[in-house]
């Protein structure tokens, strides 16, 4: 006996049934096993495999694509919910939130400095009083005698 890869045990095989080849096979074979192998195909089982490659290709790229468009829509559902907990964060790290708004300036003249009040009644920020706030001269306060 002398067997070559890709080729059947008897020629006979290659027109009988599945079934029949597997009984022909249990009557002389010494023993059966399950294991992982490796076939050679033929050339028309070589062309199906380039067909279901092409179909699954078309597929994954079809899948791929609403994927995309799922993530385009979870990252516009998601940028405003992120902006709100990054603003959250800063707040949180340093105690303290960027604001908008009217702010009422109040001089010190004799320090110098210029207080910031918001809508509250506030302070929220100090500095020193720019040349063009310092007062060079004293009010005057007119009194009606």
């Amino acid at each position: 006996m002398n067997f070559k890869l890709g080729n059947h045990y008897d020629q006979a095989f290659t027109t009988m049934s599945e079934k029949e080849v597997k009984d022909n096979l249990e009557a002389i074979a010494y023993g059966i096993e399950e294991r992982s192998y490796t076939k050679n195909l033929t050339a028309e089982e070589v062309i199906q495999k380039k067909d279901d490659y092409s179909e699954i290709g078309i597929r994954l790229s079809e899948i791929a694509l609403e994927k995309k468009e799922a993530m385009d829509r979870f990252k516009i559902r998601s940028k405003e919910p992120k902006e709100q907990s990054g603003i959250l964060l800063q707040a949180i790290k340093f105690k303290s939130e960027q604001k908008f708004g009217e702010l009422y300036l109040v001089d010190d003249q004799e320090s110098g400095m210029m207080y910031s009040f918001d809508l509250s009644g506030v302070c929220v920020d100090v500095r020193p009083l720019a040349k063009k706030e310092k007062q060079l001269k004293l009010k005057t306060v007119n009194s009606n005698e």
